[in-house]
């Protein structure tokens, strides 16, 4: 192994952590600017002093990377292209970002740029990896969930395409998959994707039946111990999180793993010793996902700092005064530590002055087409509808409505059986979940070769992409988070997509300025039990209990639960396991918005409903069937507005309709 093979990847929520990381020894560090950033609590960069950390970064061969990784609204895009001009005009070295329509125009207005993926563009397939490359992206960052088996294959693929692959190896786990989590959003609109969640996972919920207070509190990340396994899977960049972390934290971390990365690299037997590890910031350490070892040992019942508790466990400690003595101990070594990362970033100077040149002034900003907003394709707006079970299919059908049926994540182990109910239903279309890993994405794949659909939603962007070179009508659906016109736009010219759901997460104001393509379908779900989050993880492990101490195979495919847990703060939340799929958390009540169709006429062609068998506090009064014919009824351009939008609210209770008015 050489040191040219791989990349430390460093967090910088601030300049004195930037500092710390090119201290320690970082060959890279990602950092944000105080707008258009997923960690809007980080101090994060100014552009006043982007210049400064870049010389200085670049003096130490240290490389610097932007994030630009959240979604970007409409009235937003004049702002963000006037940025990336400005950041062409700097030497920085790759910029982050999670929006498809950011990414459409940096590939062509700014292909000078370097491209990479977010985590929060969840990647953990071959086709997610093409349809990201058709973006310019060179390197993804890899779904926090996957094993090294799993990362193995994708690095092995990633080599083959000239993309490169980067791992999370030190930090926070989030509980579920990264870009797929609106927990945060649907409690007070603060959103995930825009840089703003409020750990609500993190936070204290009504002792559950299994006795913990914590149930969605995971340990933390660490792969110290498998760094050789990390450089035989093909791994390039090891990526550390924190950037709300202390200058101390980043130094320490970063300096461990530089110590180990050498040892590796010059032949040396690796370290074992996680002690420094331990002494900074941590929840204890798991590498549960990266072993394919996940369950009960991942959580803690505690999100606080858990250096004190693990190091009274090593020395053994019996009484308070033996674990003061640690806390003592503990506090002292911190000190040091923070006494050397000042001494080392002390030498350090940043210059603001240098910016002026390059940053300020006149910015030619490339001029971009007019968007107009396209008139309505049919005069009636289409009624689509999502089921779950079989025995619904035949009566739906008959409603003259395009019904979609949700394929399980776990679709290897169902493919033949699905396969023959496609084909004994031709006109039923498939609905492809986000999350299809391994095999079950291989799966996916085979099936659309089967049943050559006639037209399909996909939340996972690699049956999109399959989907297009096979000549099948697609929609990407609403977990791929589309919020402004350049992610239409992107869709559509990039990957031949018929249509896209336009975000849940939008308010009404915040729709008000997209505009839809010509001849692009604009779908949008009025009804549906509110997705918070999926996860690969079990969620029955610390609320009802579970007698399995590890997730296998066979939790995914015959594992069929329903709980709730109430948050301290607020409303209960229901944990849902279907069989074939992962674990997932539904808000209580179900979303009803029928005002968007009034507020947003044109922009909307495609009318959406999801009627699968999600079990939250909504109750539905009469039959599906009969549902589909109010909304159909209210849809009618006959129909009086007020009258069906009453029929509707009657035979459904209680819904909400907030994040509307929120946004993000």
């Amino acid at each position: 192994m050489t040191r040219d093979q791989f990349e430390l990847l460093a967090p910088g929520g601030d300049v004195d952590s930037i500092k710390a990381a090119i201290a320690a020894g970082a060959d890279a560090i990602y950092c944000g600017l105080d707008r258009f950033n997923a960690r809007n609590r980080a101090a994060n960069l100014t552009l006043e002093n982007l210049t400064g950390v870049l010389e200085l970064a670049h003096a130490n061969q240290c490389q610097i990377f932007l994030t630009l990784n959240v979604m970007i609204l409409e009235s937003e895009v004049a702002a963000v292209m006037r940025l990336l001009a400005q950041l062409e005009q700097t030497d920085i070295d790759g910029v982050i970002v999670q929006d498809l329509g950011l990414a459409y125009l940096l590939k062509h207005h700014f292909p000078a740029l370097d491209v990479h993926a977010s985590t929060q563009l969840n990647t953990h397939n071959t086709g997610q990896i093409q349809f990201l490359k058709q973006l310019t992206a060179s390197r993804v960052n890899l779904s926090r969930e996957l094993n090294i088996d799993e990362i193995s294959h994708l690095a092995s693929f990633g080599h083959q395409h000239d993309v490169l692959m980067e791992v999370f190896v030190h930090g926070s786990y989030c509980i579920g998959f990264s870009g797929l989590c609106y927990i945060s959003s649907a409690r007070n609109g603060a959103s995930g994707n825009r840089g703003r969640c409020s750990q609500p996972c993190r936070e204290q919920y009504q002792t559950t039946s299994a006795g913990y207070d914590y149930p969605l509190n995971l340990k933390d990340n660490s792969a110290f111990n498998d760094l050789q396994a990390l450089a035989d899977a093909g791994v390039y960049s090891l990526k550390v999180e924190g950037r709300i972390k202390k200058p101390h934290y980043v130094y320490t971390v970063v300096d461990n793993w530089r110590q180990q990365i050498d040892r590796l690299c010059e032949g040396q037997a690796l370290s074992t010793d996680t002690k420094e590890l331990y002494t900074v910031f941590n929840r204890d350490f798991s590498n549960g996902f990266l072993q394919g070892n996940f369950g009960k040992n991942m959580y803690i019942d505690n999100p606080r700092d858990n250096a004190v508790t693990h190091f009274s466990k090593v020395y053994q400690c019996t009484t308070p005064d033996e674990v003061q003595s640690v806390k003592q101990r503990l506090y002292d070594t911190k000190t040091d530590i923070i006494e050397r990362v000042e001494h080392h970033i002390s030498a350090m100077s940043i210059e603001t002055e240098a910016k002026a040149s390059s940053l300020k002034g006149a910015i030619e900003t490339p001029k971009l087409e007019p968007l107009t907003q396209h008139s309505a394709l049919s005069e009636t707006k289409r009624l689509s509808v999502l089921i779950s079970e079989s025995n619904d299919i035949k009566a739906l059908l008959a409603q003259n409505i395009d019904v979609y049926y949700q394929l399980p994540m776990g679709l290897n182990a169902e493919l033949a059986a699905l396969v023959e109910l496609f084909q004994r239903y031709p006109a039923l279309k498939p609905w492809f979940p986000a999350i299809l890993i391994g095999k079950d994405f291989d799966a996916a794949i085979e099936f659309l070769a089967h049943i050559k659909p006639d037209g399909l939603i996909t939340n996972n962007s690699g049956v999109g992409f399959h989907a297009q070179e096979m000549g099948i009508p697609w929609v990407a659906g609403p977990q791929m988070n589309t919020a402004n016109s350049y992610a239409l736009k992107c869709l559509q010219e990039e990957y031949s997509a018929a249509g896209a759901f336009l975000s849940n997460e939008l308010s009404k104001k915040q729709l008000r300025y997209i505009r839809r393509p010509q001849a692009m379908r604009t779908f949008y779900s009025v009804y549906h039990p509110n997705t918070l989050l999926t996860s690969r993880q079990c969620l029955f492990q610390q609320t009802e209990g579970c007698k399995k101490i590890k997730v296998n195979n066979g939790c995914l495919k015959r594992c069929s639960k329903r709980t709730s847990i109430i948050n301290l703060k607020d409303n209960p939340y229901v944990i849902d396991k279907q069989k074939g799929s992962f674990n997932s958390l539904y808000s209580e009540l179900n979303i009803l918005n029928l005002d968007v169709l009034k507020d947003h006429e044109a922009l909307i062609t495609d009318v959406f409903i999801d009627l699968r068998d999600i079990q939250t506090e909504t109750r539905l009064d009469v039959s599906k069937v009969e549902l589909v014919a109010a909304f159909k009824n209210f849809l009618a351009p006959s129909h009086s507005e007020t009258v069906g939008h009453d029929v509707i609210q009657a035979l459904l209770g209680p819904t909400t309709n907030q994040q509307y008015s929120k946004g993000i």
